[in-house]
């Protein structure tokens, strides 16, 4: 699933909802009062404290449909953040947020494990500027000694004017003016993303006991700020033998590849 965000007219907070049926993803940016933050870590990136957080997790086990003993259903809630912090951090671009799970099984019998949701999107995104205005200016060109060069012919002689004059050569400067050219928005863009329904991430399990990690959501945003809210995100595993444990993750890639990452309790299903 990609997360949208909105780009141009940039501010330090990015919001984008997604909304699941059985199964979903919130994004936004309005938080939770007096939320348990239940796992926390942080990296230092071109001077940037970057840190990812997760709060009020909660992972509950259903009895599967159909009942199978050989099977395992659960509704994840909770939420994960990432802030930027440092001098710059509005303008952060390209950072991409994950969330997901580190899972693990001890027996199987042709068995899988997924997660589904559903996630419709609109988002615009809107590109606009106010260049600088420049004039050109013809300087004398100096050495490094702050010399007038003059201008030489090809047999080395110093080049004159009509009346005698050195001529001495110029380069071209461009002085900015102190108004600002007009607002340009240079593109507008619709999308409509993600139409019910969803494909389901879903990693299928070796016969024996085993550990893998699986990425349910991730997408790109700008800015200080990202914050996703996990709302009944539906997994099930089947042909399990044993119990199935879930680590839930979150995970910020900045645009410069350094990474960090938040791993939550296990839970055992």
């Amino acid at each position: 699933m990609k997360i949208q965000t909105r780009r141009g007219f940039r501010t330090a907070r990015n919001a984008t909802v997604a909304a699941a049926a059985v199964a979903g993803l919130v994004l936004g940016s309005a938080g939770a009062a007096s939320a348990e933050v239940n796992d926390q870590n942080r990296i230092v990136s071109d001077g940037h404290e970057v840190i990812v957080t997760q709060e009020d997790t909660f992972i509950q086990g259903v009895p599967p449909i159909g009942g199978s003993p050989l099977s395992r259903e659960w509704f994840h809630n909770g939420r994960g953040l990432a802030n930027i912090v440092g001098p710059e951090a509005a303008d952060f671009e390209g950072s991409t947020f994950q969330f997901g799970y580190q899972v693990a099984w001890s027996a199987s019998v042709d068995g899988a494990i997924g997660f589904s949701w559903t996630s419709p999107g609109v988002a615009t995104d809107l590109k606009a500027t106010r260049p600088a205005q420049y004039k050109e200016v013809e300087v004398p060109k100096r050495d490094e000694n702050d010399q007038l060069i003059p201008v030489k012919d090809d047999a080395g002689k110093e080049v004159e004017d009509e009346e005698g004059n050195t001529v001495y050569e110029t380069e071209t400067l461009y002085e900015k003016l102190d108004e600002p050219g007009d607002i340009e928005l240079s593109e507008v863009t619709t999308k409509i993303d993600n139409i019910l329904p969803q494909a389901t991430a879903a990693i299928e399990l070796t016969p024996a006991p085993g550990i893998e990690e699986i990425v349910v959501a991730e997408g790109d945003f700008d800015g200080d700020f990202k914050e996703v809210q996990i709302a009944n995100v539906h997994g099930a595993a089947t042909g399990v033998i044993g119990p199935v444990s879930l680590r839930p993750f979150v995970r910020v890639i900045t645009d410069n590849g350094d990474n960090v990452t938040t791993y939550g309790q296990v839970w055992t299903l």
